[in-house]
C-alpha cells in the first residue's frame, strides 16, 4: 500500500533519519516535511492529499497540540499522529484530546514506529506503552478544557457564559464536573492542578 506522509518536525537529524527509515522500509511511500506549523498549513491549504500527518510535540511558534487542532480545521479527515522525544503519559492524553490517532516515542525502534504508522493507516488507534504511558491522568472534555482556560485567564462565570454562548447553569455544571475530575474544591485549586497536569497552559 502506497502512502503520502507529512512530517512536521524541526529537528533535521531526526527528519533525515525518518526519511531514511521510510526509504528502506517503504520505498513506494512519499514523504514531505516542514519544520514549522506555518509551513505545514501552507502545504495543507494547497490540498489535503496526505494519508498521514505526523507532528512533533515540541515545535516553534505553536506546540504540537495546537498544531494538531489547526490541522484539523483544514484536513479533518486526515489521520494525525504525534511523536515525542520522551515518554509522557500526559502528552498522550493531550494528543488524544487534540485528535491524534496515535502516539509514539521518537527513540522507539524503527519496527515500533512503522507498526504504529501501519496501525493508524489501517484505522486502528495506537498509543505508546512505556513508563509514564499508563499514569492516571484525569481527562477533560474539549468544552471543559475551554472552561478551564477561561477560568485560568480570570474570567468569572458570567464572562465564561458569554464567551462560550452557554447558560450560566451549564458553566456551573462544567465546573462541578471539573472539580470532581481533578479532585479539587476550588477554582484556584482547579487551575493549579490543571496546569500541573498539563491540561491547560
Amino acid at each position: 500500500m502506497k502512502a503520502k506522509v507529512l512530517l512536521i518536525d524541526d529537528h533535521p537529524l531526526f527528519v533525515d533519519g525518518f526519511a531514511m527509515m521510510l526509504r528502506q522500509s517503504k520505498p513506494d511511500w512519499t514523504l514531505e516535511s516542514t519544520s514549522t506549523t506555518a509551513e505545514a498549513l501552507v502545504l495543507l491549504r494547497q490540498g489535503c492529499d496526505f494519508d498521514l500527518i505526523i507532528v512533533d510535540v515540541q515545535l516553534p511558534e505553536h506546540d504540537g497540540f495546537e498544531t494538531l487542532s489547526l490541522i484539523a480545521e483544514f484536513c479533518p479527515n486526515a489521520p494525525r499522529m504525534m511523536m515525542s522525544g520522551r515518554e509522557d503519559g500526559l502528552a498522550q492524553v493531550r494528543a488524544r484530546q487534540a485528535g491524534a490517532r496515535g502516539f509514539v516515542i521518537k527513540a522507539s525502534p524503527p519496527d515500533t514506529i512503522l507498526a504504529t504508522i501501519d496501525d493508524i493507516l489501517a484505522g486502528q488507534p495506537h498509543f505508546a506503552q512505556g513508563r509514564g504511558a499508563g499514569d492516571p491522568v484525569p481527562p477533560l472534555s474539549p468544552r471543559q478544557t475551554e472552561v478551564m482556560e477561561l477560568l485560568a485567564s480570570g474570567c468569572a462565570n458570567k464572562e465564561i457564559r458569554y464567551r462560550l454562548s452557554i447558560a450560566e447553569r451549564t458553566v456551573r455544571a462544567h465546573l462541578t464536573e471539573i472539580f470532581n475530575t481533578l479532585g479539587v474544591n476550588s477554582r484556584v485549586q482547579a487551575i493549579i492542578r490543571a496546569r500541573e497536569l498539563g491540561l491547560i497552559e
